[in-house]
């Protein structure tokens, strides 16, 4: 009886043991569930193990929102093919250069950027965002993009296969062509596409895991070097410039030409025999412009103006015009003079080789 008692006795006890030890262990279990929730997925410090390397390209980014940390997650995506793209250019820029008269010029007729920022556009376009996750105590977004390597990797065959085609539909109109401003036209368009191709097959050897593309059986260097040979035997631009500083302006305008890859036949007496293809024809004039002092240092100010037309000489249309002014100031009216005549040389050459380029080569929607 009396051990019996003293078991009730105790009970209470024990039953308030028996609570502390479930309420701690509640609590620990809560701590431990706190610290699992608190961890940060494997993709934010390191490689993914739902997202290999073998399967995906990936791109962490991480800002103190969501939209700008998707946005550093696409950029580091875009970076991973930035360097193969910018050492790839490096190497196209040597196609897209000639050499007049011992001088080295860059020929500016095909953007290499525009082609880069093409194929870059069209490749993250296969990058998604696959996982999210916020640091509450640092309230700083995490953000995962993937590209799946087999998806993009198809969708840049795809593009190159088409590109093929159509550079093959190209060459034969180039070389079937009853014009030659046609085989011109269709030179350089095989020659822009050959150079996106190029883009998207430099993207699709970083894509692919075993580093191959897909190699074309055309040359991009041969093609180019065709367009030049072809622009060089036949066709001839020529360019008169008229009035008392006709030789600096005729010069801007001739190097202009020359870096868009156009041949200048020389004008005056030795070309008389000679039938241009395009006559550049104009004159620029300086005149000095009497403004009022406006300190104790008088500025000289020079008015220029420029007028050229362009003429196709096969049709006697005109087929472009250049009509600028401007006016430049300085203390000595030597080089007031001097800074008008050059501006006038950098901007009559830019609009003249723009104007004769989009004629030549003809306007492409990109």
């Amino acid at each position: 009886m009396g051990s019996e008692r003293t078991r009730h006795r105790s009970s209470p006890r024990v039953l308030r043991g028996w609570i502390i030890l479930t309420t701690g262990l509640s609590v620990f279990l809560g701590l431990v569930s706190l610290v699992r929730a608190a961890a940060p997925p494997d993709w934010v410090n390191g490689s993914s193990k739902k997202y290999p390397a073998v399967i995906y390209l990936t791109g962490v980014g991480y800002a103190d929102t969501r939209q700008a940390a998707e946005d550093r997650a696409y950029a580091a995506i875009s970076k991973i093919f930035a360097a193969e793209i910018n050492s790839k250019t490096q190497e196209w820029e040597k196609y897209f250069q000639s050499d007049a008269k011992g001088r080295t010029e860059d020929s500016r007729q095909i953007n290499i950027e525009q082609a880069t920022e093409v194929s870059t556009k069209k490749v993250l376009e296969n990058v998604t965002i696959a996982e999210t996750w916020l640091d509450e105590s640092k309230a700083i977004y995490y953000v995962l993009a993937v590209m799946d390597r087999q998806h993009a990797a198809s969708a840049l065959r795809d593009r190159i296969t088409s590109l093929d085609l159509k550079v093959e539909e190209l060459l034969k109109q180039a070389k079937e062509g009853d014009h030659k401003l046609q085989t011109v036209r269709a030179l350089h368009s095989a020659v822009e596409n050959l150079l996106l191709r190029e883009a998207y097959n430099t993207e699709l050897r970083v894509v692919n895991p075993t580093g191959k593309g897909s190699e074309s059986g055309v040359s991009l260097a041969v093609i180019n070097r065709d367009l030049r040979e072809f622009l060089a035997k036949n066709f001839r631009i020529m360019v008169e410039v008229t009035g008392e500083n006709s030789e600096p302006i005729r010069v801007a305008i001739v190097e202009g030409l020359n870096r868009q890859g156009l041949p200048v036949v020389s004008a005056g007496p030795a070309a008389s025999d000679l039938q241009p293809d395009l006559l550049v024809k104009g004159a620029v004039t300086l005149e000095p412009v009497q403004m009022p002092a406006s300190g104790p240092q008088r500025t000289h100010f020079v008015r220029w103006s420029a007028a050229f037309d362009l003429t196709d000489k096969a049709s006697q249309q005109v087929i472009g015009s250049v009509a600028r002014q401007g006016r430049e100031g300085h203390l000595t009216a030597l080089e007031a003079e001097a800074r008008a005549l050059r501006t006038a040389e950098r901007e009559v050459a830019d609009d003249v080789g723009r104007q004769i380029a989009e004629f030549i080569y003809g306007k492409e929607d990109k």
